[in-house]
């Protein structure tokens, strides 16, 4: 049972016109195993502050106590774990029924935390300090290590975590407008009142940026904003979502966070979603991003943004304190001192910059406990509220080449002139103003990008407006507000102070990218957005220069976080399966995934279906194979270049077997190819190399040969194909056919025929067999495919017809010594290492692997593959057994056993050094027990009937 909550004052407010609460639908949750609730629409982090939680995390080096700083997704603060999913953003994620949220790397408690003992070894975990520890001796660094893992910041994830669907998503828009605030509602409207399809995205849960927590006027401003959004065509709204990056020709990624899209197979709900857009124009409206000022005791709970403030009393409604002092240098500062006394926080004094007031220090133990004004006079107070200036979140320009350029009076970067035509900022990104002057600004901003999209492809009525002109917005004049007279924290994410940038700056870190990577300044959670521009002032203040000369870090995307489930994207695992599957499903078949198909591996006793083909007729469904129906004067010349053996004379009718080599001579697939009609062949492949060997062939015949004139069409799912092996497998076929005579004088081994089977029309018949039986591989049009089995079955009952799986094939096929490319082969293995020595033909003007097969041939160093005997025939090693000499050189490994139903003992096929592929040499072969029993090298690979004689019959 949980302990119970201990007794605290709801700091709940009345009723707030803005807020998003619904006060109608309360939901109970845990925070560290203490029962709290909250409403439906609250954060976690609003409902926890709301029963009167300050501390929600500890600092990653120093193991600081953290509260809520900016109270939105970058709060570097409110980092928490709810059940098994880690590194949850408290401030922004919404809370849900039931929800169990942990503090992370707290131990034994969130209240006393061990870890923060750390603090007293502060002067020693200086700024590089991991640069210059943890070096010597080097044999202990593995210890080092696990030492430093137990300080890693991270939550915790069980390996059997159930996991959620996650999606991918393209999209062609003629404008994307990154920023749901008043200026990008606005844009998004132009651009769409202009005729262009618009995509407009915001990182919270609702449309309207500051808006939401204005006054009355803001209010009603946004409720028009919104219904104008909601009612007008052609506009798509992506809301808890972010533009993480842009790519070259406005290539867009959008990620959107927890999409609800409803129910993906099998059933998981949908958590993330990577949208990939190509828009002719992006509109960059994120608004700004309130920066954290640089004073002694910045970090303590109870230290918050003004706009922090207002989310919590606007939105959550919830009183953030009871007597706060307010440090201001704008409107924003009044406003958060206003919203405050409203709720019931006493305002104790109000500290304006602008009229040269300032702090020097907050202090207190787990929060805030007073201030130390400049004037040296102590004002007690268990909140202290800032608004001292902006951040422009410029990465979407930096992505586009812009470089911000630094405006002092303002005391902030603003956009630069390297942005292409097809890149525009909007809203606070671009200037300041009146509310109605960023929306007449923004409503030109879109006008324009509609325009730009609409002459991007090529016209169009708003094609007109091309040359629409975008109003500049001034940049209003700032105090330069950056640190106090004291040091303290710079980056709240990694520990890094204003110290530690002074002192970096000593040891001639100098640059902004510098000291950002000796320091880890802006390398936390918020990435910068908070950090950047005082970790520059800093460090300008430390060199005596300027922060336009030091200039700030580059963004690169992603702007925020994606977890490796969306990069993925949904789960791409088609499932193929051959017409026939239904029948054997019906009569047992043991399934087994082959790639990307499911196929019988057998259907109860391979062996006893290995006999029945061997004594009588058996049927296996083949229908994986790769086809690739070649057509045109030139296949002559594809084949001949793709294979290592001649195909200059192929007879109509005739089928021959290939074998293909990557460049390096190294085996990459084998089939056969028959000639069917004039300038018409049949390719067939491996069933795992199908697409690679379409891939090589289109390849060869668009990148050297486009002259040559061939056209090729892949078929492998245009027919079901299914191989009848056996001594009776003519008559049982005769049975069946018209059309064609199947005599061995008429059809004998490696031809192919085109005839009517079971009534069906159109059907390739190849005289082949990989079985080493008499046998025949049909293709019938796939839409027949199980008519043809069950005729095949039915009119072969007194025959003694069964079919037969993958796992008797692959026994039969290692008792007539057939190697499977990717099996018998790996890698490494070229043409003569595999015993093709027939069948490569270096006369051959050229084809694919000549040269380095060329080498082998004379070298002829290279491991053989060679049939194997294991000198104890009831001794089956397994497969990749090493094969060695002396004591433990390996000279060779064990590729395919089986025990042989046929024969009746165990048979193999290997590598062996070149000194060892003797017929007769008795080899040493290593069991994994290790065990050694020796096995004879035979003359051929096949174990039985070497000479072919069954198949020829």
């Amino acid at each position: 049972m949980s302990a119970p909550a201990s007794p605290r004052a709801s700091r709940r407010t009345g009723p707030q016109p803005g807020e998003v609460i619904d006060r109608g639908a309360p939901l109970e949750f845990t925070w560290n195993g203490r029962p709290r609730s909250g409403f439906a629409g609250d954060t976690i982090v609003s409902a926890l502050a709301a029963s009167g939680e300050r501390v929600f995390s500890r600092s990653f080096k120093y193991h600081r106590p953290r509260g809520i700083l900016s109270g939105d997704f970058l709060d570097p603060g409110c980092t928490v774990q709810v059940g098994d999913e880690p590194n949850v953003r408290g401030a922004h994620r919404r809370l849900a029924a039931g929800m169990a949220v942990t503090s992370q790397n707290t131990w034994p408690s969130l209240r006393f935390d061990v870890k923060a003992a750390n603090q007293l070894a502060g002067r020693f975990l200086t700024a590089g300090f991991y640069y210059k520890t943890f070096i010597k001796p080097r044999r202990l660094w593995p210890a080092y290590q696990k030492v430093l893992a137990r300080f890693a910041t991270g939550g915790r994830m069980s390996a059997d975590a159930p996991h959620g669907y996650y999606d991918k998503r393209y999209a062609h828009a003629d404008v994307v407008v990154a920023g749901g605030g008043p200026a990008g509602m606005a844009a998004a409207l132009a651009a769409a009142r202009a005729g262009a399809r618009v995509i407009l995205v915001e990182e919270e849960y609702e449309l309207g940026g500051h808006l939401r927590w204005g006054g009355a006027s803001e209010l009603a401003a946004l409720a028009e904003l919104r219904a104008a959004v909601a009612g007008q065509p052609g506009i798509e709204v992506l809301v808890n979502s972010a533009v993480t990056g842009r790519y070259d020709d406005n290539w867009i990624a959008v990620l959107q966070r927890e999409p609800g899209l409803g129910q993906a197979p099998p059933g998981p709900r949908v958590e993330e979603r990577l949208l990939k857009a190509r828009a002719a124009v992006l509109v960059a409206a994120p608004g700004l991003v309130e920066r954290p000022y640089v004073f002694e005791g910045n970090d303590l709970p109870g230290v918050m943004l003004g706009t922090a403030v207002r989310r919590l009393v606007n939105l959550y409604a919830v009183r953030p304190g009871e007597r706060a002092v307010v440090l201001t240098a704008n409107a924003e500062g009044e406003a958060a001192a206003a919203d405050l006394e409203r709720a019931g926080v006493e305002v104790v004094r109000v500290v304006d910059a602008r009229n040269g007031q300032g702090i020097r220090r907050a202090t207190g133990g787990r929060g805030v406990g007073a201030v130390v004004l400049a004037d040296g006079s102590r004002v007690d107070c268990d909140l202290l509220v800032t608004s001292i200036g902006w951040t422009a979140p410029t990465s979407l320009l930096n992505m586009a080449g812009d470089r911000p350029v630094y405006v002092p009076e303002a005391a902030r970067f603003v956009p630069g002139g390297g942005l292409p035509g097809s890149v525009l900022p909007a809203g606070g990104l671009a200037g300041d103003g009146s509310l109605d002057e960023l929306l007449e600004h923004a409503r030109a901003v879109g006008t324009a990008a509609a325009a730009r999209a609409a002459r991007a492809a090529g016209g169009g009525a708003a094609g007109n407006g091309a040359s629409v002109a975008v109003p500049s917005l001034r940049v209003r004049p700032h105090p330069a507000l950056f640190r106090a007279s004291t040091h303290g924290m710079v980056d709240y994410s990694e520990d890094v102070s204003s110290k530690d940038i002074v002192a970096a700056a000593r040891e001639g870190y100098d640059s902004s990218e510098l000291v950002k990577r000796f320091t880890t300044a802006t390398m936390g959670p918020s990435q910068g957005k908070l950090e950047t521009v005082n970790t520059v002032a800093v460090l300008a203040e430390a060199v005596g220069g300027a922060i336009g000369e030091l200039g700030t870090t580059v963004w690169r995307p992603p702007y925020v976080p994606i977890s490796l489930g969306a990069l993925a994207g949904r789960v791409f695992e088609p499932v193929r399966c051959s017409p026939m599957q239904p029948w054997h499903e019906a009569h047992g078949a043991r399934p087994l995934v082959a790639g990307q198909w499911i196929r019988p591996d057998s259907y109860g006793d391979p062996a006893a279906e290995v006999r029945n083909v061997r004594e009588r007729v058996g049927l296996i469904d083949v229908t994986p194979l790769g086809k690739l129906e070649l057509r045109g004067p030139d296949v002559p010349k594809l084949l001949n270049l793709l294979y290592v053996n001649k195909w200059s004379k192929l007879d109509i009718g005739s089928v021959r077997y290939g074998v293909m080599c990557a460049e390096d001579g190294v085996v990459m697939d084998d089939g056969v190819t028959g000639h069917l009609d004039h300038d018409r062949y049949l390719m067939t492949t491996t069933s795992s190399g199908a697409a690679a060997v379409w891939e090589l062939v289109e390849n060869w015949l668009q990148t050297e040969h486009p002259d040559w004139r061939v056209h090729v069409t892949p078929v492998t799912t245009a027919y079901a194909s299914i191989n009848v092996a056996g001594p009776g497998s003519r008559e049982l076929l005769g049975r069946v056919t018209e059309g064609v005579d199947l005599s061995p004088e008429a059809f004998p081994y490696m031809r192919v025929r085109l005839g009517t089977v079971a009534g069906v029309r159109d059907c390739f018949m190849w005289r082949i067999g990989f079985t080493g039986e008499l046998s025949y591989e049909l293709h019938v049009p796939a839409a027949y495919g199980l008519h043809v089995w069950e005729t095949l079955m039915e009119r072969g009952a007194d025959l003694g017809v069964a079919p037969f799986g993958v796992e008797a094939q692959r026994i039969m096929r290692l008792e007539k010594g057939h190697f499977i490319v990717g099996q018998d082969t790996d890698g490494l293995t070229k043409g003569f290492s595999a015993g093709l020595d027939w069948a490569i033909k270096l006369d051959k003007d050229d084809f694919v692997g000549k040269p380095e097969l060329l080498w082998q041939h004379r070298v002829n160093g290279d491991m053989r593959l060679v049939g194997l005997q294991p000198v104890d025939g009831q001794v089956v090693p397994p497969e990749a057994s090493q094969i060695v000499e002396g004591r433990n050189t390996i000279v060779g490994r064990v590729t395919s056993s089986r025990m042989s139903p046929t024969l009746g003992r165990s048979i193999c096929l290997g590598f062996v050094a070149p000194h060892l592929n003797e017929a007769g040499t008795v080899v040493t072969v290593q069991l994994p027990d290790g065990r050694r029993v020796p096995a004879t090298v035979q003359a051929h690979h096949a174990h039985f009937d070497p000479e072919g004689v069954r198949l020829r019959g």
